[in-house]
């Protein structure tokens, strides 16, 4: 016998893949139109999160689009000191502290913080990005989620 949940139907699963594609396919098209970084990696994670999970308050609007602007902010400031790994492990950890402080915490932007190290993005334009690729993911969740009969997420917004 196993404590695991069970696993979500073939249409949920199906849903879910293609809601999550969708979002990540938006901000390739967006990274392509703009020249700018709209699609990066723990933005994946976010939208495992937000499709995957809706529940789970890792995966609610606050913590996502929060998360990820207070982390990119981090990752940010901690660049102006410089850019070596040293520097953008530091900013990973601290932007755990960040978000849990802000109350938005959400893991996968812990890896948006130490990309905000290394990045050659401006560090004002890396937060808006960030909020922006989000607020896209966001969305796209919510219509997913929606034909997906989780009509109740978001369970909050804000």
């Amino acid at each position: 016998m196993t404590a695991a949940p069970a696993r979500p139907s073939i249409r949920t699963i199906t849903i879910a893949t293609l809601a999550s594609a969708l979002g990540l396919l938006a901000l390739a098209a967006l990274t392509e139109l703009s020249g700018e970084a709209f699609l990066i990696p723990p933005l994946a994670a976010s939208m495992a999160l937000i499709v995957g999970a809706p529940k789970l308050p890792l995966a609610q609007p606050r913590n996502v689009i929060g998360g990820q602007m207070v982390s990119a902010a981090v990752g940010a400031l901690v660049a102006l000191v410089g850019d070596s790994l040293w520097l953008a492990a530091v900013a990973g950890a601290l932007a755990l502290g960040a978000m849990l402080l802000c109350r938005v915490p959400h893991s996968p932007a812990a890896a948006t913080a130490v990309i905000g190290v290394v990045t050659t993005v401006p560090g004002w334009q890396f937060v808006l990005l960030a909020g922006a690729a989000s607020l896209v993911l966001v969305v796209i969740g919510i219509v997913g989620n929606r034909l997906n009969g989780a009509s109740d997420y978001p369970i909050y917004y804000w």
